[in-house]
């Protein structure tokens, strides 16, 4: 499945407005073969849901999921107020 400015239209719609992903964060860039999902999320169960929704959702179309995690850590110090 080629990517068109349709499928990239449907794509951006799932990615901003599917209940289960709501991620604007995430972007897509057509790769030789489809396309790279491409951004940050908090955790891998995260990444993995959006790459398997999009996958589901385009099946005829190749999928790499590029998509890091935040590195998120406690602070060090202890604010003041």
């Amino acid at each position: 499945m080629a990517t068109d400015q349709y499928v990239e239209g449907e794509l951006q719609h799932l990615l901003a407005e599917d209940e289960r992903i709501t991620e604007q964060g995430i972007r897509f860039v057509r790769t030789d073969s489809g396309i790279a999902l491409v951004g940050e999320v908090e955790s891998a169960e995260r990444r993995d849901t959006i790459c398997r929704v999009v996958a589901e959702a385009f099946p005829d179309l190749p999928v790499q999921c590029n998509i890091g995690l935040t590195r998120v850590h406690e602070p060090e110090e202890v604010e003041e107020l």
